[in-house]
């Protein structure tokens, strides 16, 4: 992975707020309301940041669905490419320093196979013995292999504790930035609106000691 330097970051920073002068416009007023507003290109950036390999994601695609965000990319499931775009609304995040949990809802999920059109995933969707509508129920195809972090799973609702993943409950710096930010700062919701991601903040003035 290609590693960029701060001044690299900041002059591409500099040319996206000149071209995108309405926008910053955007981001300051969500500010003034205690709300931050991430340009969803932002997140389109860090997907190309994911590393290649036979088992990641490929093409993946991040657009407004107010409320909801889209996402969508091409992976490799049991030996069979497909195609995968869903709709995902953050009901909620829950951050302590023993916990990160995040609730939300995947809809309008759509699957398309690109090949192995014989196998049995594909054979699966055909025959509508895989339920779209409900994703949870898609994890019962995993068996034991079902991720640690996925703490929940009912119908298209699913609640993730994100310490259960090994490097980030392991990673200093997280655990570090956790302890700083969870006494004084929560979220508050989530949504999309025009091409940004807003994050309402809620603030604890009491817990800036015990952040200190």
């Amino acid at each position: 992975m290609q590693q960029l330097k701060v001044s690299q970051i900041l002059k591409s920073l500099g040319r996206y707020a000149a071209s995108h002068p309405r926008l910053f416009g955007e981001i300051a007023r969500h500010a003034l309301g205690r709300r931050l507003a991430i340009p969803l290109d932002l997140v389109r950036w860090a997907a190309t940041l994911v590393p290649s390999g036979d088992k990641s994601p490929k093409d993946i695609t991040v657009i407004a669905q107010p409320p909801a965000l889209g996402l969508g990319a091409t992976a490799n499931l049991m030996g069979t490419e497909m195609r995968i775009d869903a709709a995902l609304i953050i009901d909620a995040i829950d951050a302590t320093n023993e916990a990160v949990k995040v609730t939300f809802r995947v809809k309008d999920l759509r699957a398309s196979v690109l090949n192995n059109l014989q196998g049995n995933l594909a054979k699966l969707l055909a025959s509508g013995a895989l339920n779209l509508s409900k994703p949870a129920s898609l994890l019962n195809f995993i068996g034991p292999k079902r991720p640690a972090a996925i703490i929940e799973a009912k119908e298209d609702r699913f609640v993730i504790d994100l310490l259960k993943i090994d490097k980030l409950a392991s990673n200093p710096s997280f655990q570090k930035g956790l302890r700083a930010v969870t006494p004084i700062l929560a979220v508050g919701d989530m949504h999309t609106e025009g091409d940004l991601l807003v994050i309402g903040l809620k603030t604890n003035a009491r817990g800036l000691k015990e952040s200190i």
